[in-house]
């Protein structure tokens, strides 16, 4: 696919996998619409991405705000490619969970796509023209112990993808899911990291800049799902074909890999 001069729209632009993914797509031509809630990070964004010579505009958006979806969408105006990637997660048992704070993630992390999405579909249907990539996580897949509001936003994501997917094909707007595993970002604070079970934490650390590239592909290609790194990807697909092995598997990993 020629990048060259199409317009994408990024959530969660400011830092992390948003960040490497505006800069992805400015190296590789787009025009690049930036959005999230800190001003201050968006604009070092979009300076990095000038370097380029493509044009960069930032919109602050929550995403959680229904209009701000429309504003942001209307100000990019005809969009060929959405990267949904606004996000956070707070990970407890589902016993300690605070309910406005899984409110929040499945505010941010699943409508915040979906408010954006109804946005963007009725001018991509229109050209018969466009690409949706939507930012899920291994935990969209596999739901991990003191991970749950976390895992249901991401699950959601996941199904509703796959959803959309099946309501657009053959209408010009291709749609795709791309699944990291932990990343090395700001994303991962230390206290949150230290939530996860054990043997999550085997699986290395994938740079933003490599999810870039993977969403990246996902435009290029079309393909509905990329699961990273390898290791997860395996992972995934196991778990997939036999669920309750994978989960036992993992369980006495962790409590191994605890003990120690």
């Amino acid at each position: 696919m020629d990048f060259h001069e199409k317009i994408a729209v990024i959530t969660g632009a400011s830092s992390g996998i948003g960040r490497a993914t505006a800069v992805e797509l400015a190296r590789r031509g787009a025009n690049v619409v930036l959005a999230a809630r800190r001003e201050e990070l968006l604009e070092s964004v979009a300076a990095e991405c000038r370097k380029f010579g493509v044009r960069a505009h930032i919109v602050v958006t929550d995403v959680r705000d229904r209009d701000a979806c429309r504003n942001l969408i209307a100000a990019a105006g005809d969009v060929d490619i959405l990267v949904n990637n606004a996000g956070f997660a707070i990970y407890d048992s589902v016993e300690q969970a605070r309910i406005e704070e899984m409110h929040d993630m499945m505010d941010t992390n699943f409508f915040g796509a979906v408010q954006c999405t109804q946005a963007v579909l009725p001018q991509m249907l229109a050209r018969r023209r466009g690409n949706i990539v939507n930012v899920s996580s291994i935990t969209g897949i596999m739901g991990f112990a003191r991970m749950g509001g976390y895992c249901a936003s991401k699950f959601a994501m996941s199904g509703w993808t796959e959803a959309l997917r099946d309501e657009v094909i053959g209408e010009g707007v291709r749609v795709a899911l791309v699944c990291p595993a932990t990343t090395d970002t700001e994303f991962f604070v230390k206290a949150e990291r230290g939530k996860m079970p054990a043997a999550s934490r085997l699986m290395l650390a994938v740079p933003p800049e490599r999810v870039a590239r993977a969403i990246c592909a996902s435009i290029a290609d079309g393909r509905y799902r990329r699961t990273l790194p390898l290791l997860a990807a395996a992972f995934m697909r196991f778990k997939e074909f036999a669920p309750g092995l994978a989960h036992v598997v993992f369980r006495m990993t962790s409590r191994l890999l605890e003990r120690r």
